[in-house]
């Protein structure tokens, strides 16, 4: 029976190391670094994303968070060239984005977030108690968007879109990462953002 539980806690073990040594960037043959590149593949976003009710995000560094980070490569050390920037094209994106002014609201709200715009960056949230959850995206985060990746429409009336975007964090990391936005129609009856992931 001992030597069950000695082999379950030397697996555990091993297990921890590897991680350990992924999150490290060093791989376990040489303790050389390891390159990340950027064409690496994106994640795509679930098939159904449930929306949190306002006041439901985290910051990042909180053990549940949810964060652009979560569906990125393995963060390697920013170079003092990241330039914030956007390269979308909008007038393809419009075919994708189909909704009454998703696009419109879509584009401001990256261009807030480059700008670190407050007012407009919370002005594309269906009202202020969806936006507060999300202030942290102001200032945690460099970005430069490169693309829309996925549209789906749910049966529910919510529609997520995945934005590509390179990220660079307050703590100098840069990543491929992938942003969702699940919009919602407005009272006002056009479409709005209710949460970002």
């Amino acid at each position: 029976m001992r030597r069950g539980w000695f082999l379950v806690v030397l697996k555990i073990m091993q297990a921890a190391a590897v991680c350990l040594l992924l999150l490290t960037g060093c791989s376990a043959a040489g303790n050389a670094p390891q390159a990340s590149t950027a064409a690496s593949a994106i994640t795509a976003a679930p098939e159904a994303t449930p929306v949190p009710e306002a006041g439901a995000a985290q910051e990042p560094g909180s053990s549940a968070a949810s964060s652009p980070s979560e569906a990125a490569d393995s963060p390697e050390k920013a170079s003092a060239d990241f330039e914030p920037g956007m390269d979308i094209d909008w007038e393809a994106s419009q075919s994708q984005l189909q909704e009454q002014g998703m696009a419109e609201v879509l584009q401001t709200n990256l261009e807030a977030l480059l700008k670190q715009d407050q007012k407009a960056f919370n002005n594309t949230f269906l009202d202020q108690a969806h936006a507060d959850p999300f202030q942290f995206y102001l200032s945690y985060y460099q970005y430069y968007f490169t693309g829309i990746d996925d549209v789906t429409y749910f049966e529910s009336g919510n529609i997520n879109v995945t934005v590509r975007v390179d990220l660079l964090s307050e703590a100098g990391f840069e990543e491929n990462s992938a942003m969702t936005y699940t919009f919602q129609k407005s009272k006002e009856g056009g479409y709005k953002i209710a949460v970002i992931d």
